[in-house]
Parts: C-alpha cells; structure tokens; sequence
C-alpha cells in the first residue's frame, strides 16, 4: 500500500508541475479544451533579463489556462511553462513567466490559451539579456505615443523601428504612453496595435506621464505592464549600463521623499559598477521647448552630476530637443566647442526631449532663439520639430545617440561620447 501510495503523490507532482520538458513534437501534446479563445492583444515582452523573460497577451473571458512552448533557436528540445491569468476590463491578461534561461540566447515561443494554439511564427522570439557587461547593445525611446488613431502617428516609429538594420535589444516609454487619461480600455487600439510587431520581439519599459495618472494607475498603467519594484520608478541593468526610470508625476514626484532616498541609494549603490548610467522620466527640467522649465526635475540635477548619470531622457513636449552638457546647477559647459563628438562628459550630463513618438505639437515651431525662458538659445545643440524617436547604442566606453524622423527614417541629429579609460 505504502508503495501504491508513493507513485501516486509523484503522478500527481508531475501534472502539477508547471514546467515540462518535451521532445520536437512538444505542442501536440498540449490538449485543448473549450471554446477557443479570442486573442485581443498580441503578446508582448516584459522583464528581459538575463535567466527570465515574461510574455503576456491578452484574450476574452473564455480564458481558463494559459500556457508558452519555447525553445532555443536552432534546437529540437522544446519547453512548455503555465502562466497566470488575471481579469481586468472584462478580459483576460495571460501572463506567463519563464526561467532557468541561457544569458544572450534567442529563443521562439508559441502561445496557447485553453490549450488552443493563438499564436506561433518566425517573429515570436526573444533575446535574453546578456551577463557579460562588456556586450555592445541597442536601444531606442520615444514619449507621449498612444494617442488616439485619428491624431496619432505611433504606427510611424514602430514601422521604422522594425525596419532597422540592427534590431534594438529594447525600448524606453518616455511617459504618456497612451491617452487621453492612461485608460486601459484605449491600450489597446492607441498602443498596442501600432506597436504589436515590435512589442512581440522586443520588450518595452515605460515610465508614468501626467496624462498616464488622469486614470489611476493602479487600475490601468500597472495593470497593463509588469515593471521591477513598484512600477512607478525602478533600475535595471543591461550589459555595462544602469537605467533608473522615475515617475515624475505633474509638479512634483510620486511618493517625494521615498522616490527621491530611492534615487540617491540607487546611485550610490551602482554608480562605481556600470560605465554609464541613463535616467529616463516624462518631464523635463531646462528647456528650450513650448514647456516650462520644471524645478522638481532641476532640484535632481546635483543629484545626477554627483552620481556619474551620463544621458537623461524625457518625453512631455511634443518634439526634439537636445540641450548642451549641464553641470549640477543647470549651467552649461560653454568651454566645449563640438557638440557631436564628446570626449568624457565628467560631472556633467546631457539632457534630450523626445517627446514626439504619437503627437506632435502643431500650434508651435521650433525656434529656441525667440523663447522666452531660453533668451540667446545658447543651452540647446540641436533642436528638429519633427515626429521622432532616439536610438542609442552603447560599445564598451562609446555611446553613440540618433534622432531619427518617423516617417523617413533619416537621422536628423546625432552625438557621441567617448570616456576615457582609467
């Protein structure tokens, strides 16, 4: 009896474990059941790291299971991992979490609702993060993108992005990352339609905007994303880099006190561990655009120089703006005279808006020299009143910058910086 009873508590393990190893054949040995369900939104990447990688699509309530097949590209040997399903707007988010993966190694995925197969092809794969920090990487980051289909253009960048030589390792959402008020029910159609093709092969990492808060976010941004910490400001790292995101809210930041401690722990902590760290956040702080100078977004700036932040971006106006190197006062290093090709930018940083990724601003043309919180222009390098987005590649001690229009493609603007070894 005591033997009987010992096989069948493994039989049972086995069918409880969510994670099974297969042969070629792996996906008909997946057994559908019901209905098939409707796949409403294609899947998208999240939480690329190193070992780990999250899927998520999203179905009607006829969802009961969710479940990804995956394999290494060029391999038989295939996995299949059980995911989590939550409700949200009547609908269902198919979450599924996968481990124990090889660092920088491509991987194809299939996904399957109630055991029903939704979606499989060459372009569902994903590309884990590399452990070795010495790894040369891509990535690119837009802001104020989900607009409504009439007024955006989001399916622009998308369209360039996915025409790139090289594919970027990622993406960073800039804020305002649908509108009018961050609905979820608007994710859909303002984001995730114009950007389904990216999104299934490249993950995303967005920030909160003012427009992403008219809606409560706890209700709409963070359940439609699975971001490090609490979603609203968090660091990862990716090869030699550190990247800190930061909810900037609309006057001042979300959670003041506790987010700004964060930031300067995060800094200290990581700061003598990466060759480069990139802030990203809605709001800007000096500016030569039709917005104002924001002193939430200034009060940081000591905080950044004295932490070795190499490159802040923002989105909020609805253009391109890239300003000259900022000490910790916000004055600008006026002892540099090429402002493409940096040599190490020590106690100094660069700011850029791109701001310009679904709308754009048709009430106002760049001209920084006429504004009037600019006076002589002299804090801006370059500024282009175009739809746009940024691609940044990083190679050991380089870092290279493109502003790149939407509709053409064509880089407008670009840099460098070059820090020096020690």
């Amino acid at each position: 009896m005591k033997k009987y009873l010992i096989l069948l508590i493994v039989v049972v393990s086995f069918f409880n474990c969510k994670s099974v190893k297969a042969g070629h054949n792996d996906e008909t040995q997946i057994v559908s059941f019901g209905k098939k369900p409707i796949l409403l939104r294609q899947p998208y990447l999240q939480m690329v790291r190193p070992t780990t990688t999250t899927i998520t699509w999203k179905t009607d309530a006829k969802a009961e299971s969710c479940q990804v097949v995956y394999y290494e590209k060029n391999k038989t040997e295939k996995t299949s991992i059980k995911g989590d399903l939550v409700s949200h707007e009547g609908n269902k988010f198919n979450e599924v979490l996968m481990k124990n993966l090889k660092p920088n190694t491509t991987y194809m995925y299939s996904i399957y609702s109630n055991g029903h197969l939704l979606a499989t092809g060459k372009d569902y794969y994903f590309i884990t993060a590399p452990a070795n920090k010495k790894m040369a990487f891509s990535f690119y980051a837009l802001g104020d993108i989900g607009a409504k289909e009439e007024w955006s253009f989001a399916k622009e960048p998308a369209t360039r992005i996915i025409e790139l030589k090289n594919r970027p390792d990622f993406g960073l959402g800039l804020g305002d990352i649908v509108y009018p008020k961050g609905e979820s029910k608007n994710y859909d159609n303002h984001l995730f339609k114009p950007f389904q093709e990216v999104f299934k092969n490249i993950p995303f990492y967005p920030v909160v905007g003012n427009h992403d808060w008219l809606s409560d976010p706890e209700k709409n941004f963070e359940k439609e994303w699975s971001l490090p910490g609490n979603e609203h400001y968090y660091s990862f790292t990716y090869a030699n880099t550190l990247f800190i995101g930061l909810d900037s809210y609309d006057g001042g930041f979300y959670k003041l006190d506790e987010q700004i401690a964060w930031i300067q722990q995060t800094l200290k902590r990581y700061k003598d561990k990466y060759d480069w760290i990139i802030v990203y956040l809605h709001h800007n702080g000096k500016t030569c655009t039709y917005k104002p100078n924001y002193e939430h977004v200034q009060a940081l700036y000591e905080t950044f120089v004295d932490n070795s932040v190499d490159l802040v971006l923002n989105g909020h106006a609805h253009t391109y703006e890239r300003l000259k190197p900022y000490d910790e006062l916000g004055n600008v290093d006026g002892s540099l005279t090429n402002q493409n090709n940096y040599g190490d930018l020590k106690n100094r940083f660069i700011s850029v808006t791109i701001g310009a990724g679904g709308k754009i601003n048709k009430k106002w043309q760049a001209d920084p020299l006429n504004k009037e919180n600019c006076n002589d222009g002299s804090i801006v390098a370059h500024a282009e009143h175009v739809p746009s987005f940024g691609l940044i590649n990083i190679d050991g001690l380089m870092l290279s910058f493109q502003g790149i229009n939407s509709y053409t493609g064509e880089t407008f603007d670009s840099f460098s910086i070059k820090k020096n070894k020690e």
